[in-house]
């Protein structure tokens, strides 16, 4: 039979502001106790005291402590940004699929441009450098639903020992959340995620996560 104590986590650990207010000490236990007895009631299969609610959130609170047990510290190993970007959408079709195969063969990059391409279940999404954007419209004859000009990149490397670590991009992503920064795009790959937004936030964005940059990092910069 499951117990209190794991009713009372799950549901806990599913409600992020309430997570943050029980580790900072400022949850009125009894309060949060009457809002989910209903849900533990529920998960539990029986009835449940509001004693052993508000002494699961005790228990509870000692081990989260003050740090946000959801969200988690990521050293950056490097920082990169890339402007002027361009975002151009598709509707997904047959035609379009094959003409995305020679794309790279038809655009003339070099080092410094960027070009990604992400494939949906419905659309086609192609990221590039704001001089690449005719190129890209001459490959294809469909007509795009979408073209954004004026974004920008910000690419965040670190170690390869988070690839398998929980909340890893959860944690970066809160950041733009908090600020109320809306993305274009979140591309990422093994030790590498890109988040395309509007460029007049380009130097908050940077300013954001200049603080993770590892120790080492800095050390050898400097």
């Amino acid at each position: 039979m499951i117990s209190i104590q794991t009713v009372v986590e799950e549901i806990l650990y599913s409600d992020e502001e309430a997570l943050f207010a029980l580790s900072h000490e400022y949850m009125n236990l009894s309060a949060y106790a009457k809002r989910i007895q209903k849900a533990c009631e529920h998960k539990a299969k029986k009835q449940v005291q509001m004693p052993s609610i508000i002494m699961a959130l005790s228990r509870l609170q000692k081990t989260v402590q003050k740090s946000h047990p959801l969200v988690r510290h990521i050293a950056l190993d490097s920082i990169t940004t890339k402007l002027p970007l361009a975002e151009i959408s598709y509707n997904k079709s047959p035609s379009l699929m094959r003409e995305l195969k020679s794309l790279y063969e038809h655009v003339s990059t070099d080092t410094d441009d960027f070009l990604s391409m992400t494939l949906s279940t419905r659309e086609i999404t192609i990221i590039c450098s704001e001089r690449l954007v005719n190129e890209t419209l001459q490959k294809f004859k469909e007509e795009p639903k979408k073209i954004e000009r004026g974004l920008a990149g910000i690419s965040l490397s670190f170690d390869e020992k988070y690839y398998n670590e929980p909340n890893v991009t959860f944690s970066l992503l809160r950041k733009f959340a908090v600020e109320k920064i809306s993305l274009a795009e979140t591309i990422s790959s093994y030790t590498e995620v890109i988040f395309v937004f509007n460029e007049k936030h380009l130097a908050r964005v940077v300013e954001m996560f200049s603080k993770d940059l590892s120790t080492r990092t800095k050390e050898h910069r400097s």
